[in-house]
Formats: structure tokens, sequence, C-alpha cells
């Protein structure tokens, strides 16, 4: 998920924790900081997925930095932990090389210590970042690969529940427009919304814009504060033949800057792959129809031989119901904004 670098500061110094937020936000606009005087709540933020990068002060009375370090890499054995503080030594520096620690930094006077502090934080956490990428991806198309293949029917709604946690989104859906309006075949939440969706997907204000690029994505991101409606969104229309069934859409209210290429092409796949698996049962329930209208061919010849007219004009017309039978939902999707 594209973004704002999350710089979790911890240090029990209230007054010193400000400062440094203050001099980082200044250095680094792309800087979304968190500050935590209190070692367990920065724990917490840790296990909720809450930060790109922990910078850390080493003397706390509750807990040292590398204390911290310890714990944190029960966590996440990967996201980089910078400890920074004033009162170092090489045994400490030893020590928080062997714990894990991703940079070690004394404090110095002058403000080229925030423009260092920035750069590293800077660096590291486009490395986790981009390698965690990486890892989400590789898992997103192992689980799409068992979806397919352990699934006995087209598995919409784990298409839509993968979809919505690779992307990290709030809400996934299927949505179809049968041209009595707008109705959510599937959909796939992370918890309780603000707004209803019963009468389709609720757009920001600022959402104006959903124009379809050249390979059928629509993909918008702004920074409105999602409390009318959804501030992100990405879509890809489904298809059954070569008639479009529906839009697999992906929408979020957080902080989202974009939407890469891989996440566009991502999307696109799980779309095209509803649509392949669709058209599958539709073409099979097609086979059916073929088979059935022929035993009803049979029966009306042996009406027509009896001279049953009234049994003959029955069977033919069942027989022109199940051979004119097209793919659902022809009409185009339209997402209604609120």
């Amino acid at each position: 998920m594209a973004g704002p670098t999350r710089v979790l500061l911890v240090d029990d110094d209230p007054s010193l924790a400000d400062l440094m937020a203050n001099q980082l936000g200044t250095l680094g606009e792309e800087f979304s900081i968190r500050i935590e005087t209190d070692p367990s709540d920065a724990l917490e933020a840790v296990d909720d997925g809450d930060a790109d990068c922990v910078v850390s002060d080493y003397h706390m009375p509750e807990m040292t930095g590398l204390e911290l370090l310890e714990y944190v890499r029960e966590i996440d054995a990967d996201l980089p932990f910078i400890l920074f503080t004033a009162r170092g030594s090489e045994e400490i520096a030893s020590e928080a090389v062997s714990a894990g620690v991703t940079d070690y930094f004394r404090k110095r006077r002058g403000a080229d210590q925030w423009r260092i502090l920035a750069n590293r934080i800077e660096n590291v956490s486009a490395r986790y970042r981009a390698e965690e990428a990486v890892q989400r991806r590789e898992s997103a198309l192992r689980r799409l690969a068992r979806t397919v293949i352990d699934s006995v029917s087209t598995p919409t709604e784990e298409l839509a529940e993968l979809g919505r946690e690779t992307l990290d989104a709030e809400y996934g859906a299927l949505v179809t427009d049968d041209g009595d309006g707008v109705e959510i075949l599937v959909e796939s939440s992370d918890g309780g919304l603000p707004f209803d969706t019963a009468e389709g997907v609720p757009l920001a204000d600022d959402v104006e814009d959903l124009t379809v690029d050249g390979s059928g994505i629509v993909a918008v991101a702004t920074d409105a504060d999602g409390e009318s409606g959804f501030s992100s969104y990405i879509g890809t229309p489904v298809y059954v033949g070569d008639r479009r069934h529906g839009t697999l859409c992906f929408c979020d209210r957080g902080d989202r800057a974009e939407f890469t290429a891989w996440e566009r092409a991502f999307v696109e796949l799980l779309g095209d792959w509803l649509g392949h698996e669709l058209t599958g049962e539709w073409a099979r329930d097609q086979s059916e129809a073929v088979s059935s209208a022929e035993n009803r061919i049979a029966k009306a010849r042996k009406a027509l031989s009896e001279g049953e007219t009234a049994a003959v004009r029955s069977e033919l017309d069942a027989i022109e119901d199940l051979l004119s039978r097209e793919p659902p939902a022809a009409t185009p999707v339209s997402i209604e904004f609120s």
C-alpha cells in the first residue's frame, strides 16, 4: 500500500519526543509520526502493524531501548529499529547489533543530526516496505492459486476477501446493475463501516473522476477525510462471455497516496479470473440447457406423431427458452455517489 512513511517515536520524555517529531516532520514531509512515551503502548502499535520504522531512546524507566527491541523482534523480525540515544557506549552498541538493531545513532549537537536521522529513516523504511511488498505479492499469488484450485464453485467471496486483504483496504465487493438499480452481489469488510453500502458504494465528494484507463481499471486516491464515503477506489470490470456482468472493486478511507502498478495488475487479474470462472459456470449451464432441449425435441416429435398440437407448442416454447438464455447482467455497472 502506498502512503506516508509511518515513524514510531518512543521516548519517555514528552518534550524531547515532541522536539524529535517537529524536526523530523520538517525534514520529511512524507513522514507520519506517532509518539509513544510508554514502551508498552509502542509495542501495541507495532503489533497492530502501524509502523514502518521505530526510533527509540535507550534509557527509559519501564524498559530500555534494547529490551523494547527484543520484544519488537518477537513481533516483527524485519521492522526497522533505530536506537537513538544521548548516552552510548561500545558495549551498548555491541548489544544493540547482537539484538538485531537496524541502526545505532548517538544524539549530537546541531541540526545535521536530524537530517542524518531523517535520511536513515527514509532509507531503512523504503527497503523494509519494498521487501514487505514483495512478500505480500508472493503470499497473495499463493493464496489465489490455492483458492482457485481448492474451490469447487466460483470463489467470489474468497476473491473479494483476498483482494481486500492484499490491498490493505477496508472494503471489497462485486457490484452489478440489473437495470433497476445497483446491487451488491458479494461484499467483504474488515469491520463495521460508518455508512451503509446497501444502495451502492459510497464515495467521498473528492472522488469525482472514475475514468476507465486502457486496461479497464479505474483507480482513484484522494486526501478526502472519508467521513461521507471511501476516499480511494479501484475497480475492474468482470465479463461473462462478452457481456459485462459487474465490477469487482476495493475501497478504503485511509491515507493512501496511489495504487501501484502491481496493485492495478492484481485487481485486473482477480477480475479476469472471476470472469473466466463465471463464464465457465454459464457455459456448463448452457450445456445442460442444450441437453434438456434435446430431450424436449424428442418429446415434441412424439407429441407431433400423436397429433397433440398443444403439447408440441408447449415443448417448442420450452426449447426456445432453454436455447435463448444469455449471460447475466448485460447492463454496465454504475457507481452511486453519496
